[in-house]
């Protein structure tokens, strides 16, 4: 994906101490073609010899050289990074979106980097696997990846800030989302508007926001003594047509009157499938969703809203201020958001 948007901002000069490559092999114990290793192509070395390089570079406040890169007359452009490991996902295409609004209304002009990790969910692995994306951008966001906190310290060591959305790190600003609650609250509408057998359709089970939104539902259910039963639950791919498929397969086992979707593509999925049936929503199958695309508006979809607006909003600004100096240092605290309901036509 090329979406690109271009920011050109200046930043006065500062003078640092002149700290050599030599300098940080010596502190290190190892060589300077060690060092030049692990900022350039860290997976092969090892995580021993790697944090003590980090640690010197901590130490000594050095930026690697390839944070540097050339300015034009009118100051040095910046560039930030997002990475996602599914362009596919339809809250993609929303999230870009919001994250231009985003810049272009913060008064000041950057690139925009899709960095697509071709289903890759551990960032610290896919950076040091692809080290030249580093040189690349200034600043990152991750989308639904996972990152340790050791890879954390290695983005800071290489003068990187990183916020992550849509997924927690000890070692980073995380910007997440209570799945749990988002999703114990799109069920506890459901038993509030009449509808008694509420089925649940999902994706992959590796996935911890999947889980949290499974137990959310599971919980739900527990309140009004209903025991989760398995016949009740289908899941697929993370797609329209995997909500299709899967809500097909569903509706020919069991007879929900309702079905929690965890996530909006999935939802439309079975509306479509009911339409194609003859299946009347909301009063023979009412039907949420979880996310608040755009698209759930256009559908009329119930929906459990993400504020991917409001995530984007606090990723950008975060960023900005670092790479401008207002923050000098890296936060890594949490920010957990809990969605809310958007009612429409798809519930009683």
């Amino acid at each position: 994906m090329g979406s690109m948007i271009l920011i050109i901002m200046e930043k006065q000069k500062t003078e640092t101490a002149k700290v050599t490559i030599e300098i940080i092999a010596d502190e290190a114990g190892v060589s300077p073609s060690t060092v030049s290793r692990v900022l350039n192509k860290p997976n092969l070395v090892k995580a021993k010899t790697r944090n003590a390089v980090y640690e010197a570079l901590r130490k000594h406040n050095y930026v690697p050289p390839a944070a540097n890169r050339e300015q034009d007359e009118s100051g040095r452009n910046y560039t930030i990074g997002l990475a996602i490991h599914n362009p596919h996902l339809s809250v993609v295409a929303d999230l870009i979106r919001e994250i231009e609004d985003t810049i272009d209304t913060s008064g000041n002009q950057y690139d925009l980097l899709i960095i697509n990790m071709h289903g890759e969910k551990d960032l610290g692995k896919f950076f040091r696997e692809h080290a030249h994306y580093r040189k690349k951008i200034d600043a990152l966001i991750s989308f639904s990846v996972s990152l340790s906190h050791e890879d954390a310290r290695a983005f800071q060591d290489q003068n990187i800030p990183i916020a992550l959305l849509q997924a927690r790190c000890t070692g980073a600003k995380s910007i997440s989302t209570n799945n749990f609650q988002g999703a114990l609250d799109a069920v506890e509408y459901l038993f509030s508007r009449g509808y008694e057998q509420i089925a649940f359709i999902g994706w992959d089970f590796e996935d911890s926001r999947l889980l949290d939104r499974l137990a959310g539902y599971k919980a739900s259910l527990n309140r009004h003594s209903r025991s989760a039963d398995e016949a009740f639950a289908e899941y697929n791919e993370l797609s329209v047509q995997g909500g299709y498929q899967a809500t097909a397969r569903l509706l020919e086992r069991v007879k929900p009157d309702a079905v929690f979707y965890a996530c909006d593509s999935m939802a439309i999925g079975g509306m479509k499938y009911c339409r194609e049936q003859n299946i009347a929503v909301p009063d023979e199958l009412g039907i949420i969703g979880f996310d608040g695309l755009d698209i759930a508006e256009v559908m009329g979809l119930t929906t459990m809203k993400q504020f991917i607006n409001v995530k984007a909003d606090m990723a950008i600004a975060y960023l900005l201020q670092r790479i401008e100096g207002t923050i000098p240092e890296p936060q890594a605290d949490e920010l957990c958001i809990t969605p809310r309901i958007i009612v429409r036509s798809t519930t009683k």
